[in-house]
């Protein structure tokens, strides 16, 4: 089938329906059901307050009441964190004398470590020149720029610099 007769096949369809559905009755919409009118619906319907009945005296507004101020509740507290460890001991005797070496008190009877003296980075390092803190390069706001002297630091042009790489899209 080519597009063609397909598309001329829809049109009749089409045609065949509207015909269908516009000659069927010229009264309007046609429903499955038989629904009367809000208008009618409401002519049908007896009178909410029987004809011939007096109403009442009119009920008065309730009394008022004046507002009393709310205070703001208080926000609520944080969540508790993980339980800890529990309470704290009693305090350990005067002295250390516990039987564990804890605390940085040897047992009785085990001698102490030996008293080494650390050698210092000059002692280690021989070949450095002595480092001194007051004669680094430091910007204005105190930060360290080099470990020398900022009259020992030689200018840069920014004419000399390389340029950056610029990347281009789609490249």
């Amino acid at each position: 089938m080519t597009p063609a007769r397909a598309l001329f096949g829809v049109a009749a369809v089409a045609v065949a329906g509207y015909v269908v559905i516009h000659s069927v009755s010229d009264e309007g919409p046609q429903y499955l059901g038989d629904f009367p009118s809000i208008l009618e619906q409401a002519e049908a319907e007896p009178d909410v307050v029987p004809s011939g009945v007096t109403p009442g005296a009119p009920v008065p507004d309730p009394p008022h009441i004046d507002a009393q101020p709310v205070s703001p509740e208080a926000p609520a507290a944080a969540p508790a964190g993980p339980a800890g460890p529990g309470p704290i001991g009693p305090a350990a005797p005067p002295g250390g004398g516990g039987t564990g070496g804890q605390g940085g008190y040897p047992q009785p009877g085990v001698p102490g470590p030996p008293n080494i003296p650390l050698p210092s980075l000059t002692d280690l390092l021989p070949g450095l020149p002595p480092f001194d803190p007051a004669t680094v390069c430091r910007d204005t706001a105190g930060s360290i720029i080099a470990l020398v002297p900022c009259d020992q630091i030689p200018p840069i042009d920014p004419l000399d610099l390389p340029d950056p790489p610029i990347d281009l899209p789609g490249g």
